[in-house]
């Protein structure tokens, strides 16, 4: 895989592997692994917004918090060098305040359309997510998907052709 790939990882995905998830017969911390493991290897960086800090205090719709464990241990993975912060500036929100009104009919929440807009800073080539209503945009200039449907396979296939 090229080292000019760049994900984008929502704070749905960042969750769905510290916690383990399995939605829909998917394995979500064995799909993020994957690409948590070829960051490591230096086949890509891996894209984040700073208010990725704060969204993972606890699952979306859920009332309860994450277990300080789990919360610290993400804190400190945002810490690693194929990590990049995206800053949270004026720019973003005025673009992201533009995108609620242009995706409306996707129901498109504030803090996803943030997270898009810090993924089209950079520019990133993907945006995975498991958010609903941020999968329904759809965009010329970047992939918008759960990470099983994309980013996934195609390094399983880099490794099985070593």
């Amino acid at each position: 895989m090229p080292k000019d790939i760049r994900p984008y990882i929502d704070s749905s995905v960042w969750l769905g592997w510290k916690n383990r998830e399995i939605v829909n017969g998917v394995d979500r911390f064995s799909v993020f692994q994957s690409i948590w493991e070829a960051a490591q290897r230096g086949e890509f960086k891996l894209f984040i917004s700073a208010m990725t800090f704060a969204e993972v205090y606890k699952l979306r719709h859920e009332s309860f918090t994450q277990p300080v464990q789990t919360v610290a241990q993400l804190l400190a993975d945002f810490e690693e060098s194929f990590i990049e912060v995206v800053e949270t500036d004026r720019d973003i929100g005025i673009q992201a305040n533009v995108m609620c009104r242009q995706f409306a009919a996707y129901k498109l929440y504030p803090n996803d359309s943030i997270h898009l807009a810090s993924a089209l800073r950079v520019p990133c080539d993907y945006l995975l997510c498991y958010d609903r209503p941020l999968s329904s945009v759809t965009m010329p200039d970047i992939i918008i998907a759960e990470p099983e449907k994309v980013l996934a396979p195609a390094i399983q296939n880099r490794l099985e052709g070593l």
